[in-house]
């Protein structure tokens, strides 16, 4: 468990008491939840914990679901879990105050993953590693900066947390009923310290191992358009709208998570405290990601049957009906990821007289990235050239939006399981090896000021230096019978290779009861692959039927060397007065950083020539905060806190490499008001490291009200500007002489956040007998967003102003507990509203992708057989909620999604 009483930042405070009040011991529930409130209440700045019983007693099967329960922090699901989608890893799984740019330490420690972006994997991190998680909503400057949402401080366990020995073991089992599989988890840890001639010496070693499965039920409708002309559809508004089409993702995989944690304190003097610390974390994921789908090959218009019976909504949007000249294909794209994580860190605490304290810290973090992906497609088209209209293998769709769960089916059922109407006509293959290596020295002094305003001189300095490679292929080709075309073109009426030339190349779906079995009963078939050791072998094997390989090397344009050094240094004053008999405290400080970057690239001329290309840039960012905290009585406090922060782009849009068009051909044109053109430029692209960092400037109010050692109602406001959002744009270069219009991303976008929270925790013990166990934590985050649309342009429907991707203007977290003699029981209701998914969205031409509202339903309870031993159940998703996003519109759906319910047994005993 981590103390009562926060320092500024950073290092845990190895039990110590707060105000007075004796160590605090976790033993359960009601003891976790008293010490995250003296967490809070005693910090010097806003922060919210969750502490180790807090994890361990819900069913959170990661670090992030464990998130979800803090006010103000929002998570992304998915494939069945708390996580970010595979194919955007460098944008977070959590949200803090709908702001993604979010700072993630390790102990105090900034870290990252390797996926190119600037957050460290938290679902590769196993919860039963850690002591706690505090997220930190406007840190002074003494926090290393990088965010401009907040800072998610895991910690982990220490030796001197706990007065001697403690041995723990836990054996988890899970069922995950989609897919139908089992899975599990084995941790265990030990601790202890002892006295010795050279002082108190600790050693503790925590690791555990878990294994998790995943299914996930796609339904998804096409974009929705008008009835040609010429189509006959009985009743149907003058407005009708009715989609294009309608697929399936029928996506399953497995997770694998290995951590291991280790730390050694030494006592070595009444003034001296050493502590080296190490963590490691293995995180593999397997997804077999199947689609169905619709392919209209360049078609602009529905195909809605003619004279067929459908129903609308008051909108004039088709609710169900029937679709004709609908033609199939069938796709695998999978996914192989590790992904690892060594944090490795020394600390040296020396109190140098009763004023000084000195604090030396170093850090070495290595972090690796592999994936390797595929590609694999058979279509019911059989040559190239091909319309819906003049396919042979049409089929015809029913399908009904009204129940509390889409269906859709086809007429003739068998045309999509026969292997004989099948042809194969695109491979795809891909390698990703990321490295990410950071070292960084800090040193940090404190000074008790005698008497007066001021209580305590705070000053320190940091430096660290990163390395960064991104690598990564595509290498894509369509399949015709004289072998790979990268290029995907040819003359009309050439035959596809058929299915029936390598029927082992077929796998039966959908999967099992697919959404419940509520579509496409009568059988398809996906594409499928050679046996393999992995998936690279098996793509290798699979690609040579076709007398072809995979790209197995990094070519110049695949490479992304990045460094990044910073320096930085803060000052900051403790204060702390009494005014008319009111007493007053906080900080004052500011932090200054200078960053250097270094990028090193290609440049890729038209006809074929390449030259190196470097650069070197630096900036610096001065970063003030101001913390104020009144005691307006013993048990009530507010608190007013202002910063600047700022949060440096990620590592993948900021590549130096440079590809140009020829120069002959102008093609980005530039026009004045009247629509002439004035400037025509040849045309490029490129990454962008010249980007500067997003800026944000933060206000925060809270009341805050502790009227119980587990009691308390908090409520807060705060109020972000924020600038330099990222989105696609132009810039203009100068390669050889020539101007060129580069496409790549730019700083553009700006916006404003505002919102409040509040929050409520209780014990009842004021309740006769057995109902004095009951408690209850609630909490609730208003936050309201309005920024630019980097999409939208002059005369379009695309709204110019959105609110902030992933946020949800309303959440809530509602939390019933009960803790009494040797039970223990949660129920956990988590909420969120709509929210933007994005604006360029599968489907979406542009305009908005939303969600509507998602809960989940986890519950838990657990009984101590005696002092040592604990079993416990668990479920998550009890309510078998489903998904839906649609697009500008709930009359438009897009994707209805269905997940696993899990349900846990474990056994924990503690010696």
């Amino acid at each position: 468990m981590g103390a009562a009483t926060v320092p500024a930042f950073a290092q845990q405070t190895n039990g110590q008491p707060a105000d007075g009040e004796g160590e605090i011991v976790v033993t359960g529930v009601r003891a976790s939840l008293r010490s995250a409130q003296a967490l809070k209440r005693n910090s010097d700045q806003i922060v919210d914990s969750v502490q180790a019983q807090d994890i361990g007693k819900l069913p959170d099967a990661n670090t992030v679901e464990a998130l979800q329960r803090i006010t103000g922090v929002q998570i992304q699901r998915r494939y069945g879990e708390g996580a970010t989608d595979f194919d955007h890893r460098t944008q977070p799984a959590i949200t803090v105050r709908g702001l993604t740019q979010v700072s993630n330490f390790i102990d105090g420690r900034s870290a990252i993953s390797a996926s190119g972006g600037r957050t460290l994997d938290l679902e590769a991190v196993p919860p039963e590693l850690l002591a706690g998680i505090d997220v930190f909503k406007n840190p002074p400057a003494s926090t290393i900066e990088g965010d401009v949402a907040g800072v998610v401080n895991i910690r982990t366990r220490l030796p001197f947390d706990q007065p001697g020995q403690l041995i723990s073991l836990t054996a988890k089992g899970n069922y995950y009923d989609r897919a139908d599989k089992f899975g599990g988890s084995l941790s265990g840890l030990y601790s202890n310290r002892f006295e010795t001639g050279i002082g108190e010496i600790g050693f503790l070693v925590n690791a555990s191992y878990a294994r998790s499965s995943y299914r996930q039920d796609a339904i998804l409708i096409g974009a929705y358009g008008p009835i040609p002309a010429g189509i006959n559809i009985p009743g149907a508004p003058a407005n009708a709208q009715v989609p294009f089409g309608e697929q399936i993702y029928d996506d399953g995989g497995d997770r694998k998570r290995l951590g291991v944690a280790g730390a050694v304190q030494w006592q070595a003097s009444d003034n001296l405290l050493l502590t080296g610390q190490a963590l490691y974390s293995r995180y593999k994921f397997f997804r077999q990601g199947k689609y169905f789908y619709y392919n209209n090959n360049g078609n602009t218009v529905t195909t809605p049957l003619n004279g067929a019976a459908f129903t609308f909504d008051s909108a004039g949007y088709a609710t169900s009906g029937s679709l004709a000249n609908q033609v199939f294909e069938s796709s695998r794209f999978d996914q192989d990821l590790t992904n690892t994580t060594g944090n490795y860190t020394l600390n040296a605490k020396w109190k140098v007289s009763d004023r000084l304290r000195m604090t030396f810290d170093a850090q070495y973090l290595k972090s690796t990235y592999n994936a390797d992906r595929n590609g694999f497609v058979i279509s019911l088209y059989d040559q190239t050239g091909e319309t819906p209209y003049t396919a042979k293998n049409q089929s015809i769709v029913d399908f009904d939006l009204r129940g509390s769960k889409p269906v859709w089916s086809v007429r003739n059922p068998a045309l999509l399981s026969d292997p004989n109407n099948y042809a194969f006509t695109y491979m795809a293959d891909a390698l990703q090896r990321n490295d990410a290596n950071n070292k960084s020295l800090q040193y940090d002094l404190e000074y008790d000021v005698d008497g007066g305003f001021l209580k305590k001189l705070r000053g320190g300095a940091r430096y660290s230096n990163s390395t960064i490679d991104l690598r990564g292929t595509w290498n894509a080709f369509c399949l015709l019978p004289t072998g790979a075309n990268p290029s995907c073109s040819s003359a009309n009426g050439i035959p596809f290779v058929p299915l029936s030339q390598h029927p082992e190349l077929a796998l039966k779906g959908p999967t099992p009861n697919f959404f419940d079995g509520r579509t496409l009963n009568g059988g398809i078939l996906y594409p499928n692959f050679e046996p393999g050791t992995s998936l690279w072998d098996s793509l290798t094997k699979t690609e040579a039927l076709f007398n072809t390989t995979p790209k197995n090397y990094f070519a110049p344009a695949d490479l992304n060397h990045q460094t990044e050094e910073t320096i930085a240094g803060f000052a900051m004053a403790d204060y702390d007065t009494t005014i008319g008999g009111l007493r007053i405290d906080g900080t004052i400080g500011v932090r200054v950083v200078r960053t250097n970057t270094g990028s090193t690239g290609t440049i890729f001329n038209s006809d074929g020539s390449s030259a190196a290309i470097d650069v070197n840039r630096s900036y610096t960012k001065a970063l003030p905060s101001f913390n104020f905290r009144a005691h307006l009585t013993d048990t009530l406090q507010a608190r007013l806190a202002f910063s600047k922060s700022f949060a440096r782009p990620n590592f993948d849009t900021m590549s130096t490499n440079v590809t140009l068009n020829p120069a002959t051909q102008k093609t980005f044109q530039v026009k004045d008001s009247s629509g002439n053109v004035i400037a025509a430029y040849p045309t490029g692209s490129s990454g962008n490291p010249y980007l500067n960092p997003i800026t944000s400037t933060n206000y925060d109010a809270t009341l805050e009200w502790y009227f119980a050692p587990t009691g308390s109602v908090t409520v807060g406001a705060f109020y972000k500007d924020v600038n330099g959002f990222l989105a696609s744009g132009t810039r203009f270069a100068t390669f050889g002489g020539t101007e060129y219009a580069i496409g790549t991303t730019l700083n553009t976008g700006a916006g404003k956040i505002k919102g409040f929270e509040a929050a409520y925790q209780q014990f009842f013990d004021f309740l006769p007998g057995p109902l004095s166990g009951l408690g209850i934590q609630a909490n609730y985050t208003f936050v309201d967003s309005d920024v630019t649309n980097p999409f939208a342009s002059a005369g379009s429907d695309i709204p110019t102003r959105v609110p902030l991707e992933k946020l949800s203007k309303h959440s809530y977290n509602l939390v019933g507990l009960y803790e009494k003699g040797p039970i223990q029981a949660r129920v956990a209701w988590s909420w969120r509203g709509k929210y933007l998914d994005t604006t360029q969205g599968s489907g979406a031409n542009g305009l908005a992708q939303y969600q509507k509202p998602y809960a989940s339903l986890d519950g838990s309870i657990s009984y101590n057989l005696n002092q040592h031993i604990a079993v416990s159940v668990d479920a998550v998703n009890l309510l078998n909620r489903m998904n839906v996003t649609y697009i500008g519109t709930p009359s438009q759906p897009l994707q209805y999604t269905l997940n696993d319910r899990r349900f846990g047994f474990s056994l924990r005993a503690t010696y």
